[in-house]
């Protein structure tokens, strides 16, 4: 019964990740080890890989401890995988799980994982000479491993979210809005080692007493030069943006609290305490006005700051092309000619788009002809006389009908010869009928 009470703390995400968690004879099959052919269990280790994966992103981190994964994630009715330790084994021959060294120092420490794989299967291959095979092999798992998956899918969400705030290819910011990005300073570390790695980041750090830090990251999946005197402006101006914004929380705190401690005052008739308050209010909201000031001008450093380097990217571009002018020997007019071309181009272009809108509402206002002809031509049909019908007849036709059925025809000859003229008449009157009514239709539709 003890064992039956013990659970997965994620047994409620593994239930509605893996339908058949609860069924016994899947679970079975699920949990025993991994022995035979590769090939016989390559799928199970494939669900265990991914499952793994998937509980890190539940959990929200980016960095697992061996033991509990193996001992407590995936417990049901007091049971634990017996192969999860090979999953994690697994995970790490292919990437999928690092530690902290080989994700800072990949092929060093890769080798030298590499070198301890070896020995220990030399140790076991020995214990099994030695007849010792059922001795516990000693386990290779670390403390803490990193799930490569979830720090990349991380690495892109934080560049996606500088992108949006920044028109560049590379940017600086501070390691404090780094951290913010990141979601934690433990996050924030491994995703700088990872983008370290790949050359996508350079660690900035200015000497005195403010201890300031930050990061030279580019935003696209290349490498970044190293940091230069202006990027080290850029920092402290973004560093001193942000203490004035903390500044200004804080004085929003303060005077709030003024506020508050004033108007108790004012209830309890307490003048002197009021006024003292109010001016401690005045005051404060004096230094917040400066500082929104500061920042207003910082901000306005920082905009001419991009225009200008904007300005020279042109001008950048203005010289290539001048350049390259030269270098094919162009003359000016032949330049010109080509850019008149390009504008020609982009007219007729723009007016073929203008006809094929035309065109567009010419084929509505057609379809909407069509369909209003098509009622007007089912009003006409439901109008046309119906055959047989005699009140519809002709006067004429209408009395020799009925003299004809008075006279009450003695032979069955007179009777069908009767009938028959009157289909005829009827036939003729009908075929009249809708003769007019296509040609009512003719001329409308003329």
């Amino acid at each position: 019964m003890a064992l039956r009470e013990r659970e997965s703390p994620l047994a409620a995400f593994l239930r509605a990740e893996v339908p058949d968690w609860d069924d016994e004879v899947v679970s079975r099959a699920r949990f025993k080890g991994f022995s035979g052919q590769r090939v016989d269990w390559e799928n199970r280790l494939q669900f265990w890989k991914d499952l793994v994966v998937k509980c890190a992103c539940h959990l929200g981190v980016v960095a697992i401890e061996p033991s509990k994964v193996q001992h407590q994630w995936f417990v049901r009715e007091g049971l634990t995988p017996l192969g999860m330790s090979t999953v994690l084994t697994e995970m790490r021959k292919s990437g999928e799980l690092q530690t902290r060294e080989e994700l800072m120092r990949p092929k060093a420490t890769l080798t030298q994982y590499t070198g301890s794989v070896f020995q220990q299967v030399f140790a076991w291959m020995g214990n099994q000479v030695r007849g010792t095979a059922d001795a516990a092999q000693p386990s290779l798992m670390p403390d803490m491993l990193i799930v490569t998956p979830l720090l990349q899918d991380r690495s892109a969400a934080v560049i996606k979210k500088l992108s949006e705030a920044e028109w560049r290819h590379v940017c600086v910011v501070t390691m404090m809005r780094f951290r913010e990005l990141c979601g934690s300073s433990e996050t924030a570390d491994l995703l700088m080692a990872l983008l370290i790695n790949q050359g996508r980041v350079r660690h900035i750090k200015l000497g005195g007493k403010e201890n300031i830090e930050g990061i030279k990251i580019a935003l696209k999946d290349e490498p970044v030069a190293d940091s230069s005197e202006f990027d080290s402006h850029l920092l402290r101006l973004h560093w001193t943006l942000e203490r004035l914004q903390q500044q200004i929380n804080v004085l929003d705190v303060r005077i709030a609290s003024s506020r508050t401690a004033t108007l108790l005052a004012l209830k309890s008739r307490d003048k002197k305490g009021a006024l003292r308050h109010a001016h401690r209010m005045k005051v404060l909201m004096a230094s917040k006005e400066k500082c929104e000031t500061s920042m207003d001008r910082i901000d306005e450093i920082l905009t001419s700051i991009a225009d200008a380097e904007a300005t020279r990217k042109v001008a950048d571009a203005v010289k290539v092309g001048a350049q390259a002018i030269k270098d094919n020997h162009v003359t000016l007019v032949e330049v010109q000619t080509c850019l008149d071309e390009v504008d020609e181009a982009i007219s007729q272009q723009r007016e073929t788009q203008a006809s094929l809108d035309a065109d567009m509402d010419l084929e509505v206002e057609f379809s909407l002809l069509e369909a209003e002809l098509d009622n007007g031509s089912i009003t006409e049909i439901n109008n046309l006389p119906e055959v047989g019908h005699k009140e519809k007849l002709p006067a004429h036709l209408r009395s020799s009908h009925l003299d004809a059925s008075n006279t009450s025809v003695s032979t069955s000859e007179g009777s069908i010869e009767g009938s028959a003229k009157l289909a005829d008449h009827q036939e003729e009157e009908s075929a009249d009928s809708l003769e007019r009514a296509f040609k009512k239709l003719e001329l409308e539709l003329a």
